[in-house]
């Protein structure tokens, strides 16, 4: 009866965490940041500061769910650090939360977000002030927008994000990595900066329920792995390295796969994956 009760707490300190979520994106999208960015000059200052915001917001978040032991994550304690300038962010995508994670312990960087949240009523204003990219599935000619939008963002000098598995990861494995990541790392004459969570035990996965928590709380960490330095092998040989350089260090033996090539991974946005 007594964990009965214990779980009935963590589902709803679960559910009320979620609400918050989007409760705040809203408050966010829509009354804070065209404030933050009515004095900014310029649309790349306006972008930063909103990112700025954005990140306070997601470690506040992250604080929460530690209290309610929805989540044992800090953001304050990543290990390791990105280089100077700016560089292409890879990572695998264990969970729902890892976008929100990751935003939260770097000082700045921009996402690629799925033109169905880019455009979504609740959380679209926020990722569009935010200058984050639009990967829009449903043109032909999305993947060449989508890199051309990154390419203009590591120019600024600001740090992307792209999961290389374009969407979660199977439990206690690993995706196919697509090359497109590798690809505009190569144009940008960038490294790939990998980034290496681990999420244990497993939760909020790809179909899976979000009150479907495990009884223990989830514990999450983020590394910063070495960087590869743009040049040398190809964005193929890159994503096929990685990926064995993740399935190593988390212990998964996994079966060889060809990378997809030429696919953007469009699913970065803090509630789709």
């Amino acid at each position: 009866m007594l964990h009965l009760a214990r779980q009935i707490v963590r589902v709803v300190s679960t559910g009320c965490a979620y609400a918050s979520f989007f409760l705040g994106g809203a408050l966010l999208g829509w009354i804070v940041l065209p404030i933050v960015s009515l004095s900014a000059g310029s649309q790349t200052r306006a972008e930063r500061r909103c990112r700025r915001v954005v990140r306070s917001a997601w470690i506040l978040f992250h604080d929460v769910l530690r209290i309610f032991r929805v989540l044992d994550y800090d953001p304050r304690r990543v290990r390791g650090t990105l280089p100077a300038g700016p560089c292409l962010l890879v990572s695998n995508h264990p969970s729902l939360l890892d976008v929100t994670a990751i935003a939260a312990a770097l000082p700045d960087l921009t996402l690629v977000a799925k033109t169905s949240m880019y455009r979504a009523p609740v959380l679209g204003r926020l990722l569009r002030l935010c200058g984050y990219v639009e990967a829009d599935d449903r043109s032909p000619f999305s993947g060449a927008a989508t890199a051309a939008g990154c390419l203009a963002q590591l120019e600024k000098g600001v740090p992307v994000l792209i999961f290389p598995e374009g969407t979660r990861s199977p439990a206690r494995g690993l995706g196919a990595f697509g090359t497109g990541a590798f690809q505009i790392a190569e144009r940008a004459r960038v490294p790939v900066v990998p980034l290496l969570i681990r999420f244990e035990p497993p939760n909020l996965l790809r179909g899976q329920a979000w009150y479907a928590i495990p009884s223990a709380t989830p514990h999450m960490t983020v590394e910063i792995l070495p960087p590869t330095p743009p040049g040398g092998v190809g964005a193929s040989e890159v994503a096929r390295r990685l990926r064995e350089v993740y399935g190593h260090r988390l212990g998964y033996d996994l079966p060889p796969t060809e990378a997809r090539s030429h696919e953007m991974a469009p699913d970065a946005s803090p509630t789709v994956g």
